[in-house]
C-alpha cells in the first residue's frame, strides 16, 4: 500500500493532558497545547466556570474541559492561538479571601 493509500484511524486525545491552569491573581490563563491543529479547526466555548475545546487535525481531535474554583467573567475572555498552543486569559469575577497560613508540624 502506497503513502497515498494508507488510511489514517482518527483517534481522540482528552485536552487535559494538554493543559495548564494557572492563576494570576486577577486572571486564569488556560494553556492548551494543540499540535499541529490549525486556528480554524478549534472551537472554544464558555458557560459559568466552564471552558470546553474541541480541536481537530487529520489524524487526532482533541476534547476537554476545565471548571475554574470561582466565579469568572466569561464574557471578558480572550484567547490567542500561536504555534500550536492556545492561550485563554478569563477575568476572575468575585474577590477572594487573603490566603491563610498554616503552620506545618
Amino acid at each position: 500500500m502506497s503513502k497515498k493509500e494508507e488510511k489514517v484511524e482518527k483517534v481522540t486525545v482528552p485536552a487535559q493532558i494538554f493543559a495548564c491552569l494557572d492563576d494570576k491573581g486577577e486572571n486564569y490563563i488556560v494553556e492548551i497545547e494543540l499540535p499541529g491543529v490549525s486556528k480554524k479547526n478549534i472551537e472554544l466555548a464558555m458557560q459559568d466556570d466552564l471552558v470546553q475545546v474541541r480541536a481537530e487535525r487529520k489524524d487526532l481531535t482533541f476534547l476537554g474541559h476545565l471548571h475554574f474554583p470561582i466565579k469568572v467573567n466569561t464574557k471578558k475572555a480572550e484567547a490567542v492561538f500561536t504555534q500550536g498552543l492556545l492561550s485563554v486569559r478569563v477575568p476572575v469575577k468575585e474577590k477572594r479571601a487573603p490566603p491563610t497560613i498554616i503552620k506545618i508540624k
